[in-house]
């Protein structure tokens, strides 16, 4: 859930479902920073990737494309903390350091586990004095903005802090996703998929695991539940026509599918559509990219 104050700070403190994907790229108008408590995640940032585990820290500029796709396993604790380049000018001005020059260089880092909970605590705090406890509300979230920022630079004068970007040859896959999105409504092989970009199917699945946090398989599928999801909401549609134009075997296959991707749990099912209508159908804020 968004808390806000001014129009300076926001934060969101939320537990991401397993295999939770963006399937676009979005922006916004501020700096973001993201912090995975607990859980691993891809980070695509411009024609960067990054692989952040528990203790990764990033800080994505204001306008900046980026999505975030993250792995298979048990829940994720993320907290985001959304701040104006304002708030970076005064901390710079009191600190001495040039600080967006900093975080331009060093976008990612890791947060040593001894000090995961002091991050959590401070953004905790900032989420707190969101809600306006009184009139001093607004002086503490600076207060404690002023410190993480400052922690966050301490942290990244030391090289084994720094996490340096994937190298993953990502234009031939970035083709293969594309490739996907246009046609998944048709019989997608890994063979054959392999074959059109002239790779072999081990090559072809290494590389897009490396690149995506999926499985060639995995990806499909998500790119069908959500085209799907989607589309659940025309009522001048039968689920077999659903199924059809998604490209599922039958309305059984694609039942099915649903369970095994998103009904993990009983509760989860509802969770997760609400996630996918969230950013299929443009809920969430910023410009929206298909990946090209």
């Amino acid at each position: 859930m968004y808390h806000f104050i001014n129009d300076n700070f926001h934060t969101d403190i939320a537990t991401v479902p397993p295999s939770y994907k963006m399937k676009h790229f979005h922006e916004h108008n501020r700096w973001e920073l993201m912090f995975i408590y607990s859980g691993s995640c891809t980070l695509y940032v411009g024609d960067e990737i990054y692989m952040l585990n528990s203790g990764g820290l990033a800080l994505i500029p204001p306008d900046m494309a980026h999505m975030t796709t993250y792995l298979a396993g048990s829940d994720h604790t993320r907290y985001v903390l959304y701040f104006n380049n304002d708030e970076l000018k005064w901390i710079a001005d009191d600190s001495s350091q040039d600080i967006e020059s900093i975080f331009h260089k060093h976008p990612v880092i890791h947060i040593p586990e001894r000090r995961l909970d002091y991050i959590s605590s401070i953004i905790q705090k900032i989420s707190y004095e969101h809600n306006g406890v009184d009139s001093l509300s607004l002086s503490f979230i600076h207060s404690y903005f002023h410190e993480l920022i400052l922690f966050i630079l301490r942290c990244q004068m030391y090289e084994d802090n720094v996490i340096t970007k994937m190298d993953t040859g990502n234009e031939l896959i970035q083709k293969v996703i594309e490739y996907i999105i246009e046609n998944y409504h048709n019989d997608i092989t890994m063979a054959a998929t392999a074959e059109l970009f002239n790779m072999s199917e081990s090559s072809l699945s290494k590389k897009f695991k490396a690149f995506t946090g999926f499985r060639f398989r995995e990806y499909l599928i998500y790119v069908r539940t959500h085209a799907a999801a989607d589309l659940l909401v025309n009522p001048s549609l039968s689920i077999t026509e659903i199924a059809d134009k998604c490209g599922f075997a039958d309305s059984n296959t694609m039942g099915g599918t649903f369970k095994k991707s998103w009904a993990k749990r009983p509760e989860a099912t509802e969770r997760a559509i609400n996630y996918i209508f969230l950013f299929w159908n443009g809920g969430y804020y910023g410009r929206f990219y298909f990946i090209r």
